[in-house]
């Protein structure tokens, strides 16, 4: 079963030394501050706050929404109180009891309303993963509903006060209904290890990322009798699979995941729905494409890709996250930013972790080291951090977030974030820089093109060999040594990569698209690349942050490289990493028998700061 990502608890962290200014208000600390408008229901009589279970009826969709609403501790005759929205990870419920943080949120003078998804706990409707035409209008309905809270806080053009949190799921409906509310109320928000677009993070440069979305497809339940369904033969029985009680995910998400697992190819009509369910919908500002199904309800389009005005948006991001990476995060920061308003990008070592493997386990990767030299042991990823940023507690910046942009206490944000402005890149557990902006490329490397790499069943097992026989065959490629005073490497590296057949084989036209636009035989070469880091003294290549970037077909590619960040030592030594197959895509390498291996080519640039490029090393 998919794990539950939900947004990490908060410590309860009193910010004393940032008392408010202008007229600010905590709770019931003082009258409406000036430059606001009067609540459409006052607060006639003082009450202790109670915590209730909530339906909304939405119209728009004839779904019911379940919302848990936790008033502010105190409710004060005369006093306003802003609101914080929360909701749950993928395969999560809304918090039906106070946790440390939303505690500390209401007896700060917060409500907070905790949201059941569409298809998710108590609420009805199907999981479309944040489809505007069904779950963005279910959001909007809360804020509707939310209008008559009593001493609902509303800012000057009568709007209400409102932020939101959350992480993964619960990252992805801040920005849908800040996308899609026409009234543009929400404009603070703090989204956790968010997608910025579901194409790419399911599809990574067109190759599925089969270990989460089988995992996605599944939901906690068996797949049986789908296969035949989705493959267009037999609907019935994925209909009625669909009528069993249990998690509800739509035919969009099965249809989808399942055919793409059985062609290797992410099928176009989900293609166009993930990308209208994603923040980049909003960001390019293309027209949806269509959504030509076989058995599920195709989205209509209710919603142009208009980007909203300007929000004050904390973005933190994982970046040992390998289904929602640090590009993710950038993508949302390039956008947003723009737009003009406050946003900030802080990372940490936690995120989407798939299962662990034998090196996560305490004092084995020490006992493996020696066994690197003649076998690779498959690994999808290493075990995750906290969510910090070097010393910078993050959960302590998105309180002081909602006290700073909600409740007027100016100096909050930067009590308890110490980098300003700039962008936190986490090197590793307690340790970060920052920077001005994220490099993208940097120093370049030659790629050795001297020996064919395995793809498909031989490059399986190519993965599995061990440190000289991979050197050998240049699926390790040795970059530089790390000199004397060490070295940071955070950013996205760039990579230039040629990929062509085999001298003196002739090549099909792999122009011609097969049956659900599966490549014709001979012109489906995969490979995996990552970079490496073997610490000196070691044996095994460490991919950093377990961050793997596929790349498909023949010809030439240039493409940006899944975001990474670690501190070198003098004597580490960096390396090319190149896999024919990789745990974290289980299915998903290349079937191509007629390629069983190709030539490479090309360049990889990494992001070496400089002195210069680091604002404050050490934060």
């Amino acid at each position: 079963m998919m794990r539950r990502f939900a947004c990490v608890a908060a410590l309860s962290l009193m910010l004393g030394a940032c008392g408010g200014s202008g007229g600010g208000s905590n709770g019931g600390d003082s009258p409406v501050p000036s430059g606001e408008t009067d609540p459409l229901v006052p607060v006639t009589e003082s009450r202790a706050g109670t915590i209730y279970r909530e339906e909304i009826a939405v119209e728009a969709t004839g779904d019911t929404l379940v919302i848990q609403v936790f008033e502010p501790s105190q409710l004060e005759a005369g006093k306003t109180y802003p609101l914080v929205l929360h909701s749950h990870g993928y395969g999560g419920t809304r918090l039906t009891e106070a946790n440390d943080f939303v505690q500390h949120l209401i007896d700060s003078g917060y409500y907070v309303i905790s949201i059941d998804e569409r298809g998710f706990g108590e609420s009805s409707g199907t999981v479309r993963v944040m489809d505007p035409d069904y779950e963005g209008q279910d959001l909007i309905a809360v804020l509707d509903w939310a209008e008559n809270l009593e001493g609902l806080r509303r800012r000057a053009n009568g709007e209400m006060y409102v932020g939101s949190y959350g992480g993964s799921y619960g990252g992805m409906y801040q920005m849908l209904l800040y996308m899609a509310d026409p009234k543009h109320r929400l404009r603070v928000l703090a989204p956790d290890i968010t997608p910025h677009d579901l194409t790419y993070s399911l599809n990574s440069h067109d190759v599925i990322k089969s270990g989460y979305a089988l995992a996605l497809s599944a939901g906690g339940e068996s797949l049986t009798a789908l296969p035949d369904a989705v493959a267009g033969l037999d609907p019935t029985p994925l209909l009625g699979y669909l009528d069993r009680p249990g998690p509800r995910q739509d035919a969009l998400v099965y249809e989808t995941l399942v055919q793409g697992a059985l062609t290797n190819t992410f099928p176009q009509a989900g293609f166009n729905a993930f990308k209208y369910h994603s923040v980049a919908y909003f960001c390019d500002g293309e027209a949806a494409g269509e959504q030509a199904f076989n058995i599920a309800e195709p989205d209509s389009i209710l919603f142009a890709p208009v980007l909203p005005p300007p929000a004050d948006v904390l973005i933190t991001q994982g970046f040992r996250d390998t289904l929602f990476n640090f590009n993710d995060g950038v993508g949302n920061y390039d956008c947003l930013k723009a737009l003009g308003g406050d946003v900030r990008l802080l990372t940490h070592q936690s995120g989407h972790i798939l299962p662990v493997s034998l090196t996560s386990l305490p004092g084995a990767e020490d006992a493996l080291d020696a066994f690197y030299q003649a076998v690779n042991v498959p690994n999808f990823q290493d075990a995750g951090g906290s969510r910090s940023c070097g010393s910078i507690d993050l959960d302590a910046v998105t309180f002081a977030w909602f006290e700073e942009k909600l409740q007027h206490k100016s100096g909050a944000i930067n009590a308890a974030l110490s980098t300003g402005g700039n962008v936190c890149m986490s090197l590793g557990e307690g340790d970060a820089v920052s920077v001005r902006t994220v490099k993208r490329g940097g120093t370049a490397f030659p790629i050795d093109a001297s020996t064919p790499q395995l793809s498909g069943a031989l490059g399986i097992l190519g993965s599995i060999l061990g440190n000289e026989a991979r050197e050998a065959l240049l699926a390790t490629q040795p970059l530089m040594t790390v000199p004397a005073g060490g070295a940071v490497l955070a950013g996205i590296p760039t990579l230039l990569v040629e990929m062509a057949g085999l001298s003196g084989l002739e090549l099909p036209d792999c122009t011609a698209l097969g049956p659900l636009g599966t490549l014709p035989l001979g012109c489906d070469p995969i490979l995996y690349f990552g970079i490496g880091h073997r610490a000196a003294g070691t044996e095994r290549w460490d991919l950093i942050d377990d961050q793997i970037t596929p790349v498909r077909g023949f010809g030439l590619h240039l493409l940006e490289m899944n975001g990474i960040a670690e501190r070198l030592a003098e004597g580490d030594e960096l390396a090319l990493l190149i896999y024919g197959f990789h745990v974290q895509y289980p299915v998903t390498w290349s079937r191509d028998l007629l390629v069983p291996a190709l030539n490479v080519g090309g360049s990889v640039s990494l992001p070496l700061l400089t002195p210069g490029e680091i604002v404050r090393d050490g934060v």
